[in-house]
């Protein structure tokens, strides 16, 4: 049968070409199935997207974590090392090694594999201490620097959804520089009773601190600690664990702070010690060159004209009278005492020059004895070592010999004397008024300024120590952070 379009009946029934409401109804579900499965399918896709970025996210927070704990267990390891500087007289010292790693242990932190100096290391957690720093090269300003104690650590860490990318883990590093900085004192007297410090001359003036360890409390004008009554005592800082007797002027510096804590430690020098004595000529070994130049002698050496000295061990000691005229050679002197003999005496009217020298007074007697002031044509230069056991020690007196020292000079008399002086168990008579880079004292007592013809010599103190590779010798007790 033809259906006749142009009939309306036949144009309102679609059942006669097959079709019915119900069948057009099932496409349009069966078109909406479709389009509904599609969308399932790219929201699924998305999830796992997302669910990517939240792992991704995930490990770079967790990385991120780990790095910044790294970082303070990496300052902690540099902090502990450099604490170790004044202990160690070899570069990275198993004493600065052990200080390092200790402090990763007290993290939490263990199995650490330990490499120094730069060197290469193996497995997924490496510590690496460099003593002086190299890990940056000449773009670090402390680069071969041994005030400063370098540590950088490296460790593996587990990665959890990277995995999914072929990431299992990632290398995280940290890095940390450390040093002691230099303590704000350079006077210290070692004396725990009676007058350690006492002003006796002239004035006093110093761009560094003075520490007296006395814990006398004195009385009436005896006994006090510290004693300053005429005069100028300008310090920035003087502090004093017993009492003091002060009528001078500060001279814009500080007044005595009384009552302070005894230093932590008291000798702060005493950890030069064992290193000075192994670098210093044996005191057993007597040289026996006869004349000049002189690398040593075995008997007392009295030196009235021109002579040349180098390093060695003079037993007798070393008198240079007026007149002569002495040159020593860069290096460490060991005096030690014969008889009645010994030490080092510098007369008045000599002319001495020494750059680069140290003296180590054994004795077990002889004393360290420069006056030489005179009217008549005069001068002595002597300058510590810049590097070395000896680094900025002019005069070191072992803790045997408690013989007094005095050392005298002026810039009128042309005395220059740069260095330090460290007598832990004797006293020391010191006045020198030069300007000169530094100056340090650490002694049992020590009195200041002195007398020549009714005139008094005053006593200057500075504290540039730039000349010096490993800054001044007297150390804060506290590392600090540099990078």
């Amino acid at each position: 049968m033809v259906r006749d379009k142009s009939n309306p009946v036949h144009a309102l029934e679609p059942w006669r070409d097959g079709l019915t409401p119900m069948s057009q109804q099932a496409r349009d579900m069966r078109r909406r199935r479709t389009d509904e499965g599609q969308t399932l399918v790219l929201v699924a896709l998305g999830m796992v997207a997302l669910l990517g970025f939240v792992g991704l996210a995930f490990d770079l927070g967790n990385l991120r974590l780990q790095k910044r704990q790294l970082q303070l267990i990496t300052d902690a390891a540099a902090l502990a090392g450099a604490q170790e500087l004044t202990y160690c007289t070899s570069s990275a010292c198993s004493a600065m090694t052990t200080a390092a790693q200790n402090a990763l242990t007290e993290n939490g932190v263990t199995g650490n594999t330990l490499v120094t100096q730069c060197s290469s290391g193996t497995g997924s957690f490496t510590l690496t201490l460099n003593n002086p720093p190299c890990a940056l090269g000449t773009s670090n300003p402390h680069n071969g620097d041994r005030r400063y104690v370098e540590v950088v650590v490296q460790r593996s860490f587990p990665t959890y959804f990277a995995r999914v990318f072929g990431i299992n883990s990632q290398t995280i590093s940290a890095r940390a520089e450390a040093t002691l900085p230099g303590g704000s004192s350079c006077v210290f007297a070692l004396d725990t009773s009676g007058t350690a410090i006492n002003l006796a001359f002239g004035n006093f003036t110093s761009q560094c601190g003075v520490v007296d360890e006395s814990k006398s409390k004195g009385f009436f004008l005896w006994g006090y600690a510290f004693s300053c009554l005429a005069g100028t005592f300008d310090a920035p800082y003087i502090g004093v664990v017993g009492s003091s007797l002060f009528w001078c002027n500060t001279g814009g510096g500080a007044s005595p702070r009384n009552g302070i804590a005894v230093p932590n430690p008291a000798d702060p020098l005493a950890y030069m010690q064992s290193a000075m004595a192994s670098a210093a000529p044996s005191p057993s070994s007597c040289g026996s060159t006869p004349s000049s130049p002189y690398t040593g002698h075995n008997g007392a050496i009295t030196i009235t004209g021109t002579a040349t000295l180098n390093q060695g061990t003079y037993c007798g000691g070393i008198t240079i009278r007026s007149g002569a005229r002495v040159t020593f050679n860069p290096g460490i002197y060991t005096l030690t005492s014969k008889g009645s003999s010994g030490g080092l005496s510098i007369d008045p009217a000599a002319n001495v020059t020494g750059n680069g020298v140290a003296f180590y007074n054994y004795g077990p007697s002889g004393d360290i004895d420069i006056e030489p002031l005179s009217m008549a044509a005069n001068s002595v230069t002597l300058t510590a070592p810049t590097s070395g056991a000896f680094s900025g020690i002019l005069f070191f007196q072992d803790p045997g010999n408690t013989t007094a020292a005095k050392i005298v000079g002026a810039s009128n008399w042309n005395t220059k004397l740069t260095g330090g002086y460290y007598f832990p168990n004797a006293n020391i008579t010191f006045a020198l008024d030069y300007l000169v880079d530094y100056d340090i004292i650490v002694a049992q007592d020590i009195t200041l300024g002195f007398s020549f013809q009714s005139i008094p010599i005053n006593s200057n103190f500075y504290n540039n120590y730039s000349s010096l590779v490993n800054g001044t010798p007297i150390k804060s007790n506290v590392a600090t952070l540099s990078e």
